[in-house]
């Protein structure tokens, strides 16, 4: 039944594709992903380019697969998981709980593979891979599935969350990228060897890592020079964004207030319509490339916490305040943070208000959260996670009999 499941002239042409011939002056990475958050992708782009840095000789290549191979699938499942995150979080929380500690069942991993992933044979042999890079647990279990019919590739799967959840693991797996040594004891805990384990952190991209003083990067963007609040609203609206620009808004007269929608041009423009945000400390702006930009121009970031964002904002060493965090993964990540002084966590917009409130009349405490980001940064060099997956490319593929 599991053989059926894919193209026959792909899975044929990929079971006669010897370790020879994929290694024979092929050296090729395939890096997945998928578009549930933009985090996973965001990763897999550092990552790409941190190896053509390394090895222009490599030849790379990134694809978000459901939207690729399935479109029309991928965003009814896409539109379906927003809709539970905004009017059931209870129910998602529950379902990530489920299989928080342990991997999906075999009949979870075959309706996605059918649902999204039964033309992903014939997408790997017209790129020939000797390595394949997951930056989403589903994308993942989908190339797992293929080497165990025997699909001579080396298999890493990057873990784009300060958590580890069951979904991640699969026995196909080679090598997993673990963004610190707590995730690599979880990872153990669920069965993982622990060899198998590299600890690398998120990879970011270089221009998080350069420095750059506050008032450089005002003068760049042509703001302010005065306490500045950088919020960042994520790409699908999540997270409650326009009532907390409202409520933050009313400290307009002593803050600068940046806003940053993504892609979700929707928001921008509901934003763009409230006379109240028409102020000149408040600027709203959409997707950016000038992200490193602004985090340098900000005096606090306030985001719900995606592994991304968080790792760039470490990267920076730019204190966090996390508001509207959703079910599942973001939650972890959130414990993580606050747990080891690396954020603050409110509750409500009456908590933005008080924390923000506090800020403006003590500046000064920022200060210890900044050095503790600081230190920690070293865990998520970006070198790391191109170093590992370099060092598979060196590691000869056994083709599953």
């Amino acid at each position: 039944m599991d053989r059926m499941a894919w193209s026959s002239s792909g899975l044929t042409e990929l079971k006669n594709w010897t370790p020879k011939t994929a290694w024979n002056g092929n050296r090729n990475v395939l890096l997945v992903s998928e578009s549930f958050g933009a985090g996973h992708t965001r990763a897999a782009q550092a990552l790409a380019r941190g190896i053509k840095l390394a090895d222009e000789e490599v030849q790379v290549q990134l694809v978000e697969l459901g939207r690729e191979l399935r479109p029309q699938v991928n965003q009814a499942l896409v539109y379906s998981y927003l809709g539970m995150i905004q009017k059931a979080p209870g129910l998602w929380r529950r379902m990530y709980g489920k299989h928080h500690s342990r991997a999906f069942p075999r009949w979870i991993q075959w309706c996605l593979y059918q649902a999204l992933y039964s033309r992903l044979a014939d997408y790997i042999a017209d790129f020939r891979p000797g390595v394949i890079v997951a930056t989403h647990p589903f994308a993942s279990s989908g190339v797992a599935r293929l080497k165990k019919e025997g699909l001579p590739v080396r298999l890493c799967t990057l873990i784009t969350d300060f958590c580890a959840h069951g979904s991640w693991v699969s026995p196909e797996v080679d090598l997993y990228l673990a963004p610190h040594n707590g995730v690599k004891e979880q990872l153990i805990a669920l069965g993982v060897e622990r060899n198998k384990i590299a600890v690398t952190g998120i990879p970011t991209e270089d221009h998080f890592w350069k420095k750059q003083s506050k008032e450089e990067a005002r003068i760049k963007l042509g703001i302010y020079h005065m306490p500045t609040v950088l919020i960042m609203g994520g790409g699908f609206g999540l997270g409650r964004t326009e009532e907390l620009v409202a409520t933050v808004a009313d400290k307009r007269e002593n803050l600068q207030i940046i806003v940053c929608t993504g892609h979700n041009h929707r928001l921008r423009q509901a934003l763009s319509r409230q006379p109240e945000l028409n102020h000149p400390h408040i600027r709203i702006t959409g997707f950016t490339r000038d992200m490193a930009d602004w985090m340098d121009a900000a005096d606090v970031l306030l985001t719900k916490p995606g592994g991304m964002t968080l790792t760039e904002a470490i990267a920076k060493g730019k204190p966090l305040l996390l508001f509207g965090t959703i079910p599942g993964q973001e939650e972890g990540n959130e414990r993580f943070m606050v747990d080891r002084g690396l954020a603050h966590q409110a509750a409500d917009e009456e908590e933005v208000l008080a924390w923000l409130a506090h800020w403006l009349e003590h500046p000064e405490c920022l200060e210890p959260m900044r050095q503790r980001m600081l230190a920690w940064r070293w865990n998520i060099h970006p070198s790391k996670s191109v170093e590992a997956v370099l060092g598979q490319m060196a590691t000869r593929v056994i083709q599953s009999e």
